[in-house]
């Protein structure tokens, strides 16, 4: 495919911003995971097939650059990259299969016959292991499975009566966060829902213990830490080590979705009730800015929000916009003096 690319500049920043798709129909990234590679150069995109309701959805994968364009999968869940940037893995049709990320033919790892669909949210380290979520066709009750790359064996960790989507924990070897509310094999509560923490075999849970949050939270990279907006009360970001305490890390503005890169120590975060605009924040210094603006008319809808993903490296923020009428994906550069003043003491 060609690419799709417009080029722009904030008008109150200057920063540049790169518009990734502009064909008249909805596009989005995917959220939280892994679905950017380790050096910042390729992502994965999604998008309506058409411009409906119901429209299904088809898989991209694309440069960071907006060229490599490539299709994917139709009627996909979830997805990520596996770290030697060879294939890209994705649940589809109540199974999970794997796609050379130039595109190609789709082969499956792991067809169990139990699940509506399995979405696939996070891998190990080292790609040999991958996690997501299956909804069980019996009673809609969810498990949290664990599936080799290399022999498409599975094995269920959690059993939960919900799910948001399963993230790793890069700072505790191969650990996992999930907000859960796990259940027993008799469907019966295990433990209170909430931010858990928890290892590859779906033992040693931890819980996050925010008194506060708006429910978005990710792993501060490396840290060992998760991080998540507060709005209600006090307009803040607070970090929590599992099984630990809570603290402020910034405070003052309307911070709503968040993000981290691969350190912890840059985080984004798109704004709401106002709309300041997308803010990237150090946490060492606690200091925060606006990158950009991204116009997205932050409704109700999902796809109205920008839901900001720094890059590991902390050299972009990818981020959607209904700015034209259409959902779009963009992405805009962290300048070095940018990220010099909030270092700053």
């Amino acid at each position: 495919m060609g690419c799709e690319r417009v080029a722009r500049t904030d008008p109150e920043t200057g920063v540049r911003i790169l518009q990734l798709t502009s064909f008249p129909i909805t596009h989005w990234h995917l959220g939280l995971g892994d679905f950017i590679t380790p050096d910042g150069e390729r992502l994965l995109i999604a998008a309506n097939r058409f411009a409906g309701r119901n429209s299904p959805r088809d898989l991209y994968s694309i440069r960071a650059d907006g060229d490599d364009f490539n299709f994917l999968l139709h009627d996909f869940s979830g997805g990520v990259i596996c770290p030697r940037v060879q294939w890209v893995y994705t649940g589809c049709a109540g199974g999970v299969v794997r796609i050379p990320i130039e595109g190609g033919t789709a082969e499956v790892l792991w067809s169990p016959d139990c699940y509506t669909h399995i979405m696939v949210s996070a891998r190990s380290s080292d790609g040999l292991w991958l996690f997501g979520q299956g909804r069980r066709k019996t009673d809609g009750s969810f498990d949290i499975v664990r599936i080799s790359t290399e022999t498409g064996e599975a094995s269920v960790i959690v059993r939960a009566s919900y799910v948001m989507p399963v993230l790793r924990s890069s700072a505790n070897g191969e650990r996992l966060v999930a907000s859960i509310a796990p259940v027993g094999d008799d469907g019966k509560p295990l433990m209170p829902w909430g931010v858990w923490e928890f290892s590859s075999e779906g033992t040693d849970f931890r819980l996050v213990p925010f008194s506060r949050s708006t429910n978005h939270y990710c792993p501060m990279g490396s840290t060992g830490l998760v991080v998540t907006t507060a709005a209600h009360p006090g307009n803040a970001l607070d970090v929590a080590a599992p099984g630990g305490c809570e603290r402020v890390l910034a405070r003052g503005t309307g911070f709503w979705h968040v993000s981290s890169d691969e350190t912890g120590t840059w985080l984004a975060s798109d704004t709401n009730w106002p709309d300041v605009g997308l803010q990237i924040v150090n946490s060492h210094t606690g200091k925060y800015a606006t990158l950009c603006m991204t116009g997205a008319s932050g409704g109700h809808p999902q796809w109205t929000h920008a839901h900001p993903v720094i890059s590991p490296d902390a050299r972009w923020v990818l981020f959607t916009s209904d700015r034209t009428g259409f959902q779009h994906v963009y992405l805009a550069d962290i300048p070095p003096e940018f990220k010099k003043a909030l270092s700053a003491a």
